[in-house]
């Protein structure tokens, strides 16, 4: 039976008192709680707050009979959403869930309930948030902080704890307006960087100390990273997945991805057996792959026959050795990004592109990595200027000879 609420008045408020079920050490047990309707300067009689009696007991009518529903945001996260996501996300993105709850939403709303957390609490946690960064943090990592709490109240909503999800209306801090600049490699960056690792003797690496660091790795092994990057644009743990058998001649076959020391049977677009990813492998790149790819295994693999450390290769290879040779490090995605950018320059159309990168939607690759570099620019208003030139002299053509009189 539903419960109506036992209105009552204290310390200059109304408050609603009701019971609800919660687990305790546990058990499941009954307990009475109480909550702040209005001011008593707002509503000075019983009858005028009874409508917001009513609205709330509706809305823990609908969760009493669950006692998760009075657990607090933070227990609720730890140990429902995120075991939940554990099941069904990449490793990847439920990092990226933990490291926004744990970094800057915890603090702001873990002690909270999940069913009575509401809009204008989402919207404090936000301004709280920018309170204390302010543009130190930029937009998309605002808009990220929005979608996390709303990915943990849909859950919630899922669960049957609450009706719906309070992540709604709200306004995002701007912030930085761009946040970190992203970068792709130009056609001829990339020829360069393949000759700052041309040949087959040792690298070397001048150490801070004087002395010199020479990797495990060889050179043809680092020209092949940099081939699979930036001619077929793979992603990181995409690399890193590639196994002897995906390599099937003319392509590769996108479907597996490893990231830190987890495999997962499944790339980040969701490609399968029925849809699997598949990228052309151009002549160029068909050589790099010929000179590295081993009889079985990981194409591409560390010093210990597991997949390629990427991050370490970047840190402790990639980047001091371009740098020496006075070229910009813009890490291994610069590459996917320049893939895109220079098939543009080239004249592919965009949905191309698209189903090279493997996007669910043609607007992520329009609008995170196709770049606009300047000389495209420039070349693309020159294209203007001889239109606008040419309808200019054409018009003048067509016109008759006036006189101007005054």
């Amino acid at each position: 039976m539903a419960q109506q609420g036992q209105l009552f008045k204290r310390n200059g408020a109304w408050h609603v008192r009701y019971r609800v079920k919660q687990i305790v050490d546990g058990k499941l047990a009954t307990k009475r709680e109480s909550h702040r309707l209005a001011s008593t300067d707002d509503y000075r009689l019983k009858s005028e707050v009874a409508d917001l009696c009513r609205d709330y007991m509706a809305k823990i009518n609908v969760t009493s009979s669950v006692p998760e529903a009075g657990a607090s945001i933070g227990d609720f996260v730890e140990n429902t959403y995120f075991p939940k996501i554990e099941r069904r996300l990449a490793k990847s993105s439920v990092a990226g869930y933990k490291k926004g709850w744990r970094t800057h939403l915890k603090r702001h709303m873990a002690n909270k309930r999940v069913r009575d957390f509401r809009p204008c609490d989402a919207q404090a946690v936000l301004d709280a948030i920018e309170g204390e960064h302010g543009q130190k943090l930029s937009h998309r990592t605002y808009a990220w902080l929005k979608v996390t709490m709303s990915a943990i109240f849909a859950q919630a909503v899922r669960d049957g704890l609450r009706d719906v999800n309070p992540i709604r209306n709200l306004l995002t801090p701007k912030g930085k307006k761009h946040g970190r600049k992203t970068y792709a490699y130009s056609l001829d960056e990339i020829q360069k960087h393949f000759k700052v690792f041309a040949g087959d003797g040792d690298i070397t690496i001048k150490v801070e100390d004087g002395t010199d660091y020479v990797p495990e790795i060889s050179r043809k092994m680092v020209r092949g990273l940099i081939g699979v990057a930036a001619y077929a644009g793979l992603r990181q743990g995409e690399i890193r997945g590639l196994w002897v058998d995906d390599d099937l001649g003319d392509v590769l076959h996108i479907k597996r991805t490893v990231w830190e020391t987890s495999l997962n049977e499944q790339t980040k677009t969701g490609e399968n057996d029925d849809e699997p990813g598949m990228v052309p492998i151009i002549q160029p790149l068909r050589k790099l792959l010929d000179a590295v790819k081993p009889k079985y295994g990981f194409i591409f693999t560390g010093s210990r026959g597991a997949a390629i450390d990427l991050e370490n290769l970047a840190d402790r290879v990639m980047k001091p050795m371009l740098e020496a040779n006075k070229f910009k490090w813009a890490g291994w995605h610069a590459y996917r990004r320049g893939l895109a950018t220079n098939l543009k320059q080239l004249g592919i159309d965009d949905l191309v592109i698209q189903g090279i990168l493997r996007h669910s939607d043609v607007s992520t690759t329009r609008k995170h990595y196709i770049k606009t570099i300047p000389q495209m620019a420039t070349d693309a208003m020159q294209k203007l200027a001889s239109q606008i030139e040419w309808a200019t002299d054409g018009q003048q053509q067509g016109l008759p000879d006036t006189q101007t009189t005054q």
